[in-house]
């Protein structure tokens, strides 16, 4: 029985076979990168001896900052304080004449602060060996700029280039990202480097930062002189890639699911008729209806578990692809069960496929034994009215295919939802790598920096004039504008609030900067403030508000809310204030930056090159398309990396979805089929009438899921966005990509037509005679 049900199956039970097993994979995948996450990062923490929490003080005295480490040390909840000498790189950091992207700092060795860090190259003894010209790295910058043991890296300061030999890497829980501070460790800052102490508090046992935080804040009027980063918070930012990449393939491997159940149940009907006379031939020989339902049941059983069970243990190889990209800065190989999403998602689909065959076979107690004469089709004939039409177009193949779609409107529908499901799944991913791909020249609206050609960082303010002229008498410049992107304002402090910080853009007149705003405007006086979605909506804040916020933790000053805008700085929790707040409060204030706007763009690169050889080391020169890179890296890579082999896996499910109901439909129309060759038509003829069936369908499609992705796209990413606290997506679509994607896909169904309608080859008009 068995071995008969598979050998006259065959086809059947192969495709059901392949969908449960991608389906099964998407999903085993997508459940054991969400559940892989939290612990690896957790273990490495606690072997690495992390701390619990690390301070960036507002003041930059040694006094005042080890006054504050005092205030942290009277908590019940610290074990203790440790201070870390470190100078935040500011100046053009190099290697190889590329530059080096991202939030990094030279750190002075300490060992009772790095002397548990995991080791990829190197060990405790290169550190404490460490000449004064030498540097260990921490992985993610070895990863992203490709840097061995043995290279050189270059910082260019005002008073000459310093050189540093890399003599190991490292990894550590708050070095994973460049995106974030990382700490490049060196034996002793040079003399004249700004240098600043930061706080690395360790608490007791089994206390969070988030603990730590709140009892001091508790302890001091909610106040704190400086920013605090919890590891919690730390491992939350580590999981982002991988929690993105994981969600993308759960949705996908979901919405997969659905359609093959559609798909499944339309095979198992298509089944009821095919199969009829077998089934009245086994009542005639003895077999009940349970017999029969059980022989089926356990067939079907046996093929959708075989596939779930290869499907989780293939996942197993796309879900550690996909962890070791996002554990490669930690430095090890973390690889995960299959045991408990292989089992979880074998229990779903088996118990749904399981079900809706169940549903639909256990009809066979209908079947009759007199149905091995007729199978289950009417015996019956009920007379049609004639035809007054044109019958050269009813018999035509385009005729054929809509005289289908008619008659068969499940089939139709069945063929409908599935191309419609592929469509929105192929736009979607095709809209999301266009709007990635333009994140960077568009980073004025997703960062918040004015949208300008150049960008000069100032490294140290002393040389600000200096730079300012060089500028000024340039006559490639139209214009340029002062302004600082590095300093920060904090909020009083509230119980349950996650930070009270926020990242400050400061800019002399907004008028000039043009910078998007989604409600209101842009601050103009020292008593106005525009800030972030995410902020509005922690503090529950409108335009027309008021907000109380501190200059430097301690200049306690109540602003109106004129605006509020969007941004993926400071993941969500940033503002905008004019420059005339500091200097109208006698707070002491810096530029950092020129923001340059050139009368010929397309001179940009020529321009830096020469503005690099004049400026020297006085200040770090990008193009502001490249601003803050890394936090564009950090959005934009895991979309780059996750949604092409997702389409690509929707496609191919769409495909042989559509290959399964074409098979099916021919089939279920043998007779028809038969009566066709009877009268005169080729095969070539009926494949046509296939193509034009798939098709008209296909292009339905199209017209009802282009519209529906354009409309719903903006809303689904605002919701994917939640965590940055994102109103409004802007979008702007690339219709010729959306064309050329519809395309493929149309060409995608044909071809699955033309190879499914091949069966239309063995359609013999001498079997419908004999039958």
């Amino acid at each position: 029985m068995w071995i008969k049900n598979f050998r006259h199956k065959k086809l059947q039970a192969s495709l059901m076979f392949l969908i449960m097993m991608l389906c099964s994979l998407l999903m085993s995948a997508s459940i054991s990168i969400l559940i892989s996450l939290n612990t690896p990062f957790k273990e490495f923490a606690k072997e690495c001896n992390s701390a619990t929490a690390i301070v960036y003080p507002y003041s930059k005295t040694d006094k005042e900052v080890t006054a504050l480490g005092e205030q942290f040390t009277k908590l019940s909840k610290l074990e203790r304080v440790e201070y870390s000498r470190v100078h935040y790189i500011t100046e053009e950091l190099t290697f190889n004449d590329k530059k080096i992207e991202g939030f990094l700092k030279l750190t002075e060795y300490k060992e009772s602060v790095f002397g548990n860090v995991h080791f990829l190259q190197g060990d405790k003894n290169t550190v404490s060996e460490l000449k004064d010209d030498e540097c260990i790295i921490p992985a993610c910058v070895s990863n992203q700029d490709n840097i061995k043991v043995g290279d050189k890296i270059k910082i260019k300061l005002p008073t000459g280039d310093v050189f540093y030999k890399v003599k190991g890497i490292y990894s550590e829980i708050y070095e994973m990202l460049t995106s974030y501070d990382s700490d490049i460790l060196i034996k002793k800052l040079p003399e004249g480097m700004n240098n600043y102490l930061n706080l690395k508090l360790y608490g007791r046992a089994g206390v969070t930062g988030a603990e730590l935080e709140e009892e001091y804040r508790d302890k001091n009027d909610g106040q704190m002189s400086g920013m605090m980063v919890t590891l919690e918070d730390t491992i939350n930012n580590n999981q982002i890639a991988g929690n993105v990449i994981g969600a993308v393939f759960l949705a996908i491997g979901v919405i997969m699911l659905v359609v093959s159940c559609i798909i499944i149940n339309f095979m198992i009907q298509n089944l009821m008729i095919t199969d009829a006379k077998v089934i009245a031939i086994y009542k005639t020989m003895g077999y009940n209806s349970s017999d029969i339902l059980s022989m089926y049941l356990k067939f079907y059983f046996l093929i959708t578990s075989v596939a779930c069970i290869l499907g989780g243990v293939a996942s197993a190889s796309i879900s550690n692809i996909i962890l070791s990209s996002v554990f490669k800065n930690m430095g090890k190989v973390v690889t995960n069960s299959v045991v408990i999403p292989g089992a979880i998602c074998y229990a779903i689909i088996v118990t749904l496929v399981i079900s809706i065959i169940y549903r639909i076979l256990s009809k066979t107690k209908k079947v009759k034994p007199v149905y091995a004469l007729n199978g289950m089709t009417n015996s019956s004939t009920k007379k049609k009215k004639s035809y007054k039409g044109n019958l050269k177009l009813q018999f035509s193949a385009i005729g054929i295919a809509l005289r289908g779609v008619i008659r068969n409107r499940k089939n139709a529908i069945v063929i409908l939802i599935t191309s419609i499901v592929t469509i929105f799944g192929i736009n979607f991913g095709v809209i999301s790598l266009d709007v990635a791909n333009t994140m960077k020249d568009n980073n004025d609206y997703w960062l918040g920096v004015d949208k300008c050609d150049v960008m000069i960082n100032i490294t140290d303010s002393s040389n600000n004039g200096k730079v300012e002229d060089i500028i000024k008498n340039d006559s490639r410049v139209d214009y340029y504008l002062n302004s600082n992107i590095a300093t920060e304002v904090t909020m009083k402090w509230r119980k349950g609030m996650k930070s009270t910080a926020m990242k400050t853009f400061v800019y002399d007149d907004y008028s000039q900067t043009k910078l998007p705003v989604i409600e209101g405007r842009n601050p103009e006086t020292s008593e106005e403030i525009a800030i972030g979605s995410k902020v509005a909506k922690d503090l529950n804040k409108t335009v027309g508000d008021y907000i109380e916020i501190f200059l430097g933790g301690e200049k306690r000053v109540n602003l109106l809310i004129t605006g509020i805008f969007q941004t993926y700085y400071g993941m969500g929790d940033s503002c905008r204030v004019t420059t005339s707040l500091y200097k109208d409060n006698m707070y002491d204030f810096h530029y950092n930056y020129f923001s340059i706007y050139l009368k010929d763009k397309k001179q940009r690169d020529y321009f830096i090159e020469d503005m690099k050889k004049k400026v020297g080391g006085n200040g770090n020169i990008t193009a502001r398309t490249e601003a803050f890179s890394s936090i564009m890296d950090m959005i934009v890579t895991p979309q780059q990396g996750a949604i092409p082999p997702v389409v690509a896996l929707v496609l191919l499910v769409g495909g042989i979805n559509i290959f399964s109901i074409v098979i099916l439909r021919n089939t279920s129309n043998e007779k028809t089929n038969g009566i066709y060759k009877c009268i005169g038509y080729s095969t070539w003829h009926l494949i046509c009438s296939n193509l034009f069936y798939v098709g008209m369908l296909a292009i339905i499609s199209i017209i009802i899921a282009v519209p529906m992705i354009i409309i719903l796209y903006p809303n689904i990413m605002k919701l994917c966005l939640s965590m940055f606290g994102f109103i409004k997506y802007p979008v702007t679509y690339n219709y010729f990509h959306i064309a050329l994607a519809n395309i493929a896909v149309l060409i995608a169904f044909i071809i699955s037509t033309l190879i499914s309608s091949r069966s239309l080859k063995k359609v013999n008009v001498r079997d419908l005679v004999q039958e």
